[in-house]
């Protein structure tokens, strides 16, 4: 590993964390492209550690929220702005399980799946089709966040299932997982960011004693941080980018690219 590829895979992380297109898939497969070693799982945490500043720093002003809700069940009486955002982070938990729980115990065979670009070449199609159906509506009376179920909760808890595979965006299946269940798109996208904080957060405590132990992550603590820097601020261009393309861009153009970035997988890995 040098500053110069740790720059690189942090880019890579940070444009590609909050774009349904998989950053997971991307850092397994540019550094093959390019003839790279592929990163450690420990980096690449490092890196998505970056970007879970970044969705944090993004949505402060909720987190604080969320905070105030949850600690509004000891008071008697609750503000609706309380009791939304405490609902809310009910329904955030219960989509976090299901993955939560397929992490742990799939862990070291998912772990393996990184060290072959080929096979995440393969899932990239996984990704297209998750997101080509996306490209539909499934309801005409679409839900906002202010209305969010238990059903959208665990539509998109069931999708983040499948996007423990690298090459299987986390944020394009669990907004699809909301727009399946009929969740409007940019509030879907709203609900799979605010789910990433304690994904995140949670796999980064899992690696955290190997992301600093050198020998482990076979890169010194310079270039981690620098990787860690670069993909938190690109990771914020990243969001309102995002934003901005989903309300006039439909999924298939998403599903398109991943198409064609698993065709260039497959030929040249």
């Amino acid at each position: 590993m040098t500053i110069f590829r740790a720059i690189i895979l942090g880019v890579i992380q940070g444009g590609t964390e909050f774009l349904p297109v998989s950053s997971s898939g991307h850092l397994v497969l540019i550094p093959a492209l390019l003839g790279w070693q592929t990163p450690t799982l420990s980096f690449t945490m490092g890196l998505h550690m970056g970007t879970f500043f970044a969705v944090l720093f993004y949505y402060f002003k909720d987190v604080i929220k969320l905070v105030k809700g949850f600690l509004s069940i000891f008071k008697k009486v609750r503000t609706p702005e309380e009791i939304f955002y405490l609902r809310l982070l009910v329904y955030i938990i219960i989509a976090a399980i299901p993955a939560g729980i397929m992490g742990v115990i799939f862990s070291k065979k998912v772990e393996q799946l990184f060290s072959s670009p080929h096979q995440v070449s393969w899932l990239f199609f996984i990704t297209a089709f998750i997101l080509f159906l996306a490209s539909f509506d499934f309801s005409k009376e679409q839900t906002s966040l202010r209305n969010i179920s238990l059903k959208n909760s665990i539509s998109v808890g069931l999708m983040q299932i499948v996007s423990l595979l690298p090459g299987v965006s986390r944020s394009g299946s669990t907004i699809a997982g909301g727009v399946y269940s009929g969740m409007k798109r940019e509030d879907a996208a709203r609900f799979s960011f605010l789910l990433s904080i304690p994904i995140i957060f949670g796999a980064g405590i899992f690696e955290l004693r190997d992301m600093l132990n050198a020998s482990v992550s076979g890169v010194s603590n310079v270039e981690l941080l620098i990787g860690f820097l670069v993909a938190f601020i690109v990771g914020l261009l990243s969001i309102k980018l995002f934003f901005s393309l989903i309300k006039k861009t439909r999924f298939y153009v998403f599903a398109i690219y991943c198409v064609i970035i698993s065709i260039i997988g497959l030929i040249f890995t």
